[in-house]
């Protein structure tokens, strides 16, 4: 695969530091990895070698004639190159160079390149030339390129559906076999849409190829009973795999004995090709070298037990692995299971019944309850995976995995952070659409809450608590409401049940049957409490199960025959036989607590998604506004930023005298306010530094000599246009360090602030999401009319927030921005005052071309990198969950 020749270059250039992002890990279409970087003048002997693996056939495509070895001026031209008027970048796997692209810019267009790619004939199909031109189009926006062209053989049609299916806007031209092909690279919508596309089907695949392969090394598989090598060979042994197993053990190979009655082998690279899977039970200072063997053998994936301890140590082994084309499940993973493939590699001889469960724990520990409680409670998983340190597979590629999976109905995890909230939040909506997510996150924050009911997540704080909620989604259909009928033949249970009901929220109805009701009369009362309930709680008391088994026949005869969720209350007693297929709970604050959540679920789900409004908006000019300043910026500096998205900020002059103050608010209006601009009188009415509603002239100059005297003569005073009567909000945004960009809105005032009543949003924001965001604070009834007041414009106030969403989604160097106070009447929102604090911008972890890490530094000199005369300089940044 390849594009058009580029013309020779002017003169040599020098190659200058590039940014950091520049380089990246990448899945491939097959879940192969690779790693991309820019080219370097130590290439040189990597490009020789590459070339001798290309067919004539590419080596036409690429320079439309035949050509011959590469000269040491062929080899000078494309390895040195300035990286702005010419790029190169080029992708990796373990130390050979296997694609390379390039862009050739010209002094006279500044903002065009022609383009041109090369893979070799052995990597064609997996994907290199739609993330290579992802990569490419990221690196030449950076400087200043915005339109790329190509010539492309008509034959070469491979290159030519890259460009074409890559989202942007292609113009075509046909001159002499050749076409043209020309486009923006701007990111658009589609463009964005096509690569995330790309990067699911990517991700998901490379979770496929490790949770079914067709061969497993265990490396390390000792012949002690009781370490973990051994315990993991036995495991393997035992749970049924239909595929090879192959000890690696090299002092059992040397001696000529076997592993667990299997002959071991001396090393990786002796045990029979193909090994999908390897399985590392080695001590630490021996990881490296048998990852880099791994590497050598064409594994596929890693699965990690060794603990490292070592944050440094993680970050290489992961990015050797993926260097090298190999995902890795660890270090420090409990193991990870497969019950319907019979794959259990973990350190838990146990393995549960095929299921339609899937879960995933970042720790080793919670992993093993988890494996414990679906035991215990009878619930089937589809597959487990132990993350341990995480330092590559994450909770984000198993949900990529889950969307896919027809396996898998519903999902628990356990998390400890989400490292990449945004992606994840991304990824759980959209899985949760079709499949629930119940999460068991240790230590929650206020943010880590929103995050998880902005994304339709469903939070528990026990494991338990997670299979509790687990069996309802995969027995019963979702209800439709939060009505519920509790049935039962006791008055106490029924009671303490439906009152369990009433506190979590949920409108009970009390349905109380003779003591001693047989099945039928049970099988009644339940047909007859479905056609007015949501949902149908049974309780049973602690009784033999024969006692029990009128009533729970009674029940499952009802459900089999109606549409609405049944679940059971028997005190005491988890999973009795005689209710198959109705989830039991212990208690009856259990059942409703499982029944609370699904209900939240289902409406979340029953919500529209919304859309990101399209607004007219001038970013660039933005961006120009405050390119080069850090800190707060002016007050008309800000509001010019503003003025970008739509957003009108209310003019405020500043006056230096009565006379300044009166001329100030005839050209403004009447009535004005004349008020401190100064940040201890800012939002603090009880200090006295404002005087508002004035109506006329006299009134102005009394004021202005009236605060002045109070204030002194150091403290500046504006005269303002008041705002129509209306209710007070505040609407900001942040660059957090975590989640990215955050829009936040809460009214104003001290009672506000003290009570903590703010929402927060990560973004993007949908209007659906900005609906829901100004009405979940608990202040949100004075915006509707509360005690009989006039209902504001809430349309206008969405429209604010949405726009201040924009604004922070697009310029991420404004770190901080805060409008307030907003007063939102019954027409309009007026915009009081701006603050808007900038600083350097950061690169976003779910923002720019596929990639496995974001870089912690925008500008770094790096050393070369795999392949080069200097040693290996990748590092990975910013784990995800």
């Amino acid at each position: 695969m390849s594009a058009a020749p580029l013309p020779s270059p002017a003169g040599d250039e020098t190659p200058l530091a590039y940014p950091a992002e520049w380089e990246a890990d990448v899945i491939l279409t097959d879940g192969g990895t690779a790693h991309i970087r820019p080219i370097l003048p130590t290439d040189g002997p990597l490009l020789r070698a590459f070339w001798t693996r290309l067919s004539p056939q590419s080596i036409y495509f690429r320079f439309f004639t035949a050509r011959r070895a590469l000269s040491d001026a062929d080899i000078h031209r494309m390895t040195v190159v300035d990286q702005r008027l010419r790029g190169a970048i080029v992708a990796m796997i373990g130390d050979d160079l296997v694609a390379l692209a390039h862009w050739e810019g010209a002094a006279a267009r500044p903002t065009e390149a022609e383009v041109a790619f090369l893979v070799e004939d052995a990597q064609q199909g997996r994907g290199f030339g739609s993330v290579l031109l992802e990569h490419l189009a990221a690196a030449a926006w950076d400087r200043g390129i915005r339109r790329f062209d190509a010539d492309v053989l008509g034959e070469n049609r491979q290159m030519i559906r890259v460009f074409l299916d890559a989202g942007y806007t292609v113009a075509r031209a046909w001159d002499s076999g050749a076409v043209r092909l020309s486009f923006e690279i701007t990111p658009t919508e589609q463009s964005v849409t096509v690569m995330r596309a790309r990067e699911h089907r990517a991700e998901a695949a490379s979770i496929g190829r490790l949770l079914h392969p067709r061969s497993i090394a265990v490396i390390g598989a000792g012949r002690a009973a009781g370490s973990v090598g051994n315990s993991v060979l036995r495991h393997l042994l035992a749970g049924g795999f239909d595929g090879p197993v192959y000890p690696v053990n090299p002092a059992a190979a040397a001696a000529g004995t076997a592993v667990g009655s299997i002959r071991a082998y001396g090393g990786i690279e002796q045990v029979p090709r193909p090994i999908d899977l390897a399985v590392v039970c080695v001590p630490p200072a021996e990881v490296p070298g048998v990852v880099a063997a791994c590497g050598r053998a064409g594994v596929w994936g890693l699965v990690v037990f060794t603990d490292q301890r070592d944050d440094a140590a993680d970050a290489a082994l992961a990015a050797e692995a993926r260097a090298d084309g190999m995902r890795v499940v660890g270090p420090a993973s409990m193991g990870i299971q497969n019950p319907a493939g019979g794959l259990n590699a973990s350190m838990v001889p146990q393995m549960p019944p095929a299921g339609r469960v899937g879960c995933y724990s970042q720790s080793g520990p919670f992993g093993g309850a988890i494996l414990q409680a679906a035991a215990a409670r009878g619930v089937g998983l589809s597959v487990f995976v132990s993350a341990g340190d995480r330092a590559d597979v994450s909770g984000n590629d198993l949900l990529q995995y889950w969307e896919e999976d027809p396996e898998t109905d519903a999902v628990i995890m356990h998390l400890e952070t989400f490292g990449n909230p945004r992606k994840f939040a991304r990824l759980a909506r959209r899985l949760g659409r079709r499949k629930p997510i119940v999460t068991v996150y240790s230590g929650r924050s206020t943010l880590d809450d929103a995050l998880l009911r902005q994304a339709g997540v469903i939070g528990v704080d026990r494991i338990s608590q997670a299979f509790d909620v687990a069996l309802l989604l995969t027995s019963q259909p979702l209800p439709t409401g939060n009505r519920v009928a509790v049935i039962g033949d006791s008055r106490a249970l029924v009671r303490l049940t439906a009152h369990a009901a009433d506190a979590a929220g949920l409108i009970a109805e009390e349905v109380l049957l003779p003591a001693g009701s047989g099945s039928a009369t049970f099988t009644a009362a339940l047909l007859a409490a479905a056609q007015r309930a949501d949902a149908l709680i049974v309780t049973l008391a602690r009784l033999p199960p024969s006692a029990r088994g009128p009533v729970a026949a009674g029940a499952v005869e009802a459900a089999e025959r109606i549409t609405v969720p049944v679940l059971a209350s028997v005190q005491g007693v988890d999973m009795p036989s005689e209710l198959a297929g109705i989830p039991a709970y212990s208690s009856p604050e259990a059942a409703v607590t499982a029944l609370r959540r699904v209900v939240g679920y289902a409406q979340w789900r029953s919500r529209p998604t919304g859309t990101e409004p399209v607004t007219a908006v001038r970013t660039d000019e933005a961006r120009a506004l405050i390119a080069g300043l850090a800190g707060r910026l002016p007050e008309e500096r800000a509001a010019a930023l503003l003025d970008c998205y739509g957003i009108t900020v209310q003019p405020a002059e500043l006056v230096t005298s009565p006379r300044r103050a009166v001329e100030a608010a005839a050209r403004l209006g009447y009535p004005v306010a004349v008020k401190a601009r100064s940040r201890p009188y800012r939002h603090r009415p009880d200090l006295r530094g404002q005087r508002l509603d004035l109506p006329d002239a006299a009134a102005v100059r009394a004021a202005w000599t009236s605060l002045r005297s109070q204030l002194g003569p150091e403290v500046p005073i504006v005269v303002q246009r008041m705002a129509p009567v209306g209710v007070s909000v505040v609407v900001g945004s942040e660059e957090h360090p975590q989640y990215g960009p955050l829009v936040s809105f809460g009214l104003s005032g001290p009672a506000t602030e003290l009570l903590g009543d703010r929402a927060h949003h990560i973004l993007p924001l949908t209007d659906v999401d900005a609906a829901r965001l100004v009405r979940s604070v608990r202040a949100a009834p004075l915006l509707l009319g509360y005690l009989g007041s006039t209902p504001v414009d809430i349309a206008a106030l969405e429209d604010l927030v949405l726009r201040v969403g924009r604004l922070a989604d697009d310029v991420p160097e404004v770190v901080h921005l805060t409008l307030d106070p907003v007063i939102v009447s019954t027409g309009r929102v007026t915009v009081l005052s701006v603050e808007v604090v900038t600083g350097p911008s950061v690169p976003r972890a779910d923002a720019g071309p596929r990639r496995f890490w974001t870089p912690a530094l925008p500008v770094v000199d790096r050393p070369p990198v795999r392949g080069g005369s200097a040693q290996h300089g990748h590092t990975v940044h910013n784990r995800l969950p």
